[in-house]
């Protein structure tokens, strides 16, 4: 029987910010001897030319699209990011949820959605991470601290590149801290992305493309600066700070957590147009783990957050606690011995 995986993809290209989620998992299932397939995202989803749907015991993914519920019952979900938006695409319906940590489960009760922890955060346990990310990204880190930037991609209103990328880069420029710029998907359509390639930066500037691997970064990092990316709650989970931006299209959307989760932050889900939402009660700056912050108020906010990291660190480590948990190194294992567990294979 084949276990079918299956990943968003871009003109037929398996994008790899969703392919890295579930890659260990696949990588443990094949070791572990079971026919492991990628399949096609696109319709007919999860579709093998030579593999027919008899022979396919179950599917493993982190993305939706599914457009029959039959295909969903028989797959297992693994969220392709840890946004907490995407606690909405837990359900029932699937053949199983694996979840990063407890907060996913909603008030749902099933056996069926086992707390696994994040398959992707794996890596971070190979040997000699460090030491090989910076030989292997061929990375120029002169200074003690070091910075990552990592904007989410031109496709929603999530992003800041274009309004935020040079004010960071400049101030990089005058700041004792290395800093790494990691771009991802669909970055090619920014309005400023040639300008960017093109700009002659210092050499403790990085930058490093979409196809590579975010993950092992955070090994090298000691904050992020990010703005709707998912990357917020996935580096939260090492116990290090991270600073959101607020200047993109729909910040509440984008900043928020989940609904029922900030009573101050809930009636104003959906807000367009600025970040002076985030200045009505300072409970809000810090909501969810993460630090909401301006391009203006930017310069001093990373020097507060590089000098001063556990500033809010309680409030890091308790949404941490719920949001991405059990950063060991065996998520995958857990995925593996919950799928194996669950479909009876």
């Amino acid at each position: 029987m084949v276990v079918v995986f299956v990943c968003a993809d871009k003109f037929g290209t398996l994008l790899p910010s969703h392919k890295l989620v579930i890659q260990p998992i696949f990588d443990l299932m094949q070791i572990e001897g079971y026919d492991c397939r990628w399949g096609q995202w696109r319709t007919p989803w999860g579709h093998i030319d030579d593999v027919e749907d008899k022979d396919i015991s179950c599917f493993v993914t982190g993305d939706i699209g599914i457009h029959h519920d039959y295909l969903t019952k028989r797959a297992f979900f693994h969220p392709h990011g840890l946004h907490p938006s995407e606690q909405g695409y837990i359900h029932l319906g699937w053949y199983g949820c694996l979840l990063p940590g407890e907060w996913w489960r909603k008030n749902l009760k099933s056996n069926r959605l086992p707390v696994t922890g994040w398959a992707k955060l794996d890596v971070l346990f190979k040997p000699h991470i460090k030491e090989r990310t910076i030989t292997e990204y061929k990375l120029n880190l002169p200074y003690d601290k070091t910075v990552l930037y990592a904007p989410t991609g031109n496709w929603d209103w999530a992003t800041s590149f274009d309004a935020s990328v040079f004010h960071i880069i400049h101030m990089f420029e005058e700041l004792p801290y290395n800093l790494i710029i990691k771009t991802a998907e669909y970055s090619e359509s920014f309005k400023k992305w040639h300008e960017f390639l093109n700009y002659s930066y210092p050499k403790h500037i990085n930058h490093i493309g979409e196809n590579e691997d975010l993950t092992p970064l955070y090994s090298l990092c000691d904050l992020a600066i990010t703005d709707g990316s998912s990357v917020a709650w996935e580096f939260i989970g090492l116990d290090k700070p991270t600073i959101q931006l607020t200047n993109m299209p729909d910040p509440m959307s984008a900043l928020v957590p989940a609904k029922g989760d900030c009573e101050r932050c809930n009636p104003v889900s959906g807000y367009f147009g600025g970040d002076d939402k985030f200045r009505e009660h300072e409970e809000c700056r810090t909501c969810a783990g993460v630090i909401k912050c301006s391009l203006e108020e930017l310069r001093e906010t990373v020097i507060c957050a590089i000098e001063n990291p556990n500033e809010i660190g309680d409030e890091r480590r308790r949404w941490a606690a719920k949001v991405n948990t059990l950063i060991d190194g065996h998520s995958a294992e857990r995925c593996v011995n919950a799928i194996k567990k669950i479909a009876g294979i």
